[in-house]
C-alpha cells in the first residue's frame, strides 16, 4: 500500500531532511475502515487505513522523525457514524500524544456527541460539506451542516472544529466570512476553529481575499493539508499570526499519491501523474509525492518571508501541541 519511491527517497535527502524539524504534529488525517460503512452503501475509493497504517507512512515520510495526529473522523456519505468513532477512539486510545475530532452529521444527536466527547476522549468536531441539509455540497453555509444546536454544544464545552469551508469563493465567501464573525465574536464565542486547507485556499485567491477579516477574528486556525500553492502559503505565513497556523497533511488519501493540486487561475485540480502520458526525455526527475510538493512550497515560502528555524518548529508541531493543550514530553 505504502508507494514510496526512489524519487521521493532522493528528494526527501536533498530537499526536505533540512526543513523538517524532529517533531511533527499532523493536525489533519484521517483513519477509514470498510466495515464502518452502512449496509448496502457504496464503499468509497480508499485505503483502509488504521492507526498502523498512518504511524507506517509517516516512518517513510519523515524519518527519523516523532510524529502524533490530529485524527479527523472520515467523512464519507453512507458511513455508520458511531462505528466510525467507536474505531477512532479506540485507535487513538494507544498514542497519548495525539488526539481525534469526533465525526459529525446533521443527524448526530447532542446527547451522542457529548456522551462521546466525554466518554471517548474527542477533544473537537469533524462536520463535512456532503452531509449539508441543502443537498447542495458546493454552495452551502456552515449552519447547514453543522447545526446551531451542535456548535451551542461545541460551545458549552469549548471544543475545536476543523472546518472545510463550502461556498465556491472559500474563505473570500462574504456569507463564510460574516458566519465566522458573528460565531467567533459574538454567538459561539467558545468554539476553536480550524480552517482546512489553508481556510481552503488551494488557489491564491481565497486566502488573498479573506485573510484581512480572518486575521482579526479570535478562535481561528489554520491547517495547511493538501495545499501545493506557494502564494497562498506566502500570503497566509505574512498576513497571519504563525502561532495559528498548524501543519497537516490530508493523509492517507488525499496526498499520499504522486502528483499534486495544480491551479489554472483560481482553479484547481488533483492530478494523478501515474494516470497521464508523460514523457521523460528531457530529464532523468521523476514525480514525487503530493505531500512532499506540498512541503517544498511551505519550505520555498517560509524563505521568501524569511522564518526562522523556531517559526518551523511551531508550524510543524509547537503551535499545535501547545493550542491543544497536549504537553511537551
Amino acid at each position: 500500500m505504502i508507494d514510496y519511491r526512489e524519487e521521493d527517497q532522493r528528494f526527501w535527502e536533498e530537499e526536505l531532511e533540512d526543513f523538517v524539524p524532529q517533531r511533527v504534529f499532523d493536525a489533519h488525517c484521517h483513519l477509514f475502515q470498510s466495515n464502518c460503512m452502512q449496509p448496502g452503501a457504496e464503499h468509497p475509493f480508499r485505503h483502509d487505513s488504521d492507526l498502523a497504517t498512518l504511524e507506517a507512512w509517516s516512518e517513510k515520510l519523515y524519518p527519523g522523525r516523532h510524529v502524533n495526529y490530529l485524527v479527523l473522523g472520515m467523512p464519507v456519505v453512507g458511513t455508520d457514524v458511531d462505528k466510525h468513532n467507536t474505531m477512532v477512539a479506540e485507535q487513538l486510545s494507544r498514542d497519548p500524544g495525539s488526539r481525534a475530532n469526533r465525526l459529525v452529521t446533521p443527524e448526530c444527536k447532542i446527547e451522542d456527541i457529548n456522551s462521546d466527547v466525554k466518554n471517548k476522549g474527542f477533544i473537537g468536531l469533524k462536520p463535512y460539506r456532503v452531509f449539508s441539509v441543502t443537498g447542495d455540497r458546493d454552495n452551502c453555509r456552515i449552519h447547514e451542516f453543522l447545526t446551531h444546536e451542535q456548535m451551542e454544544l461545541a460551545n458549552d464545552l469549548g471544543l475545536w472544529v476543523t472546518m472545510h469551508l463550502s461556498r465556491s469563493q472559500g474563505s473570500a465567501d462574504q456569507y463564510n466570512l460574516n458566519d465566522l464573525e458573528e460565531y467567533t465574536t459574538r454567538r459561539y464565542p467558545n468554539i476553536k476553529w480550524i480552517l482546512a486547507h489553508c481556510a481552503r485556499s488551494f488557489t491564491y485567491y481565497p486566502i488573498l481575499r479573506g485573510v484581512e477579516r480572518l486575521r482579526h477574528m479570535p478562535n481561528i486556525w489554520y491547517d495547511l493539508s493538501a495545499v501545493t500553492s506557494l502564494p497562498a502559503f506566502i500570503t497566509l505565513f505574512q498576513k497571519e499570526n504563525l502561532k495559528r497556523i498548524f501543519y497537516g497533511s490530508d493523509g492517507v488519501d488525499s496526498t499520499f499519491f504522486h502528483g499534486k493540486y495544480v491551479n489554472f487561475g483560481r482553479y484547481w485540480y488533483q492530478v494523478y501523474t501515474d494516470d497521464m502520458n508523460l514523457s521523460f526525455a528531457h530529464t532523468e526527475a521523476r514525480p514525487i509525492l503530493c505531500i512532499y510538493e506540498q512541503m517544498l512550497a511551505m519550505k520555498q515560502a517560509a524563505e521568501i518571508v524569511g522564518f526562522s528555524n523556531e517559526d518551523i518548529e511551531g508550524i510543524f508541531w509547537r503551535n499545535a501541541v501547545e493550542a491543544l493543550e497536549i504537553g511537551v514530553a
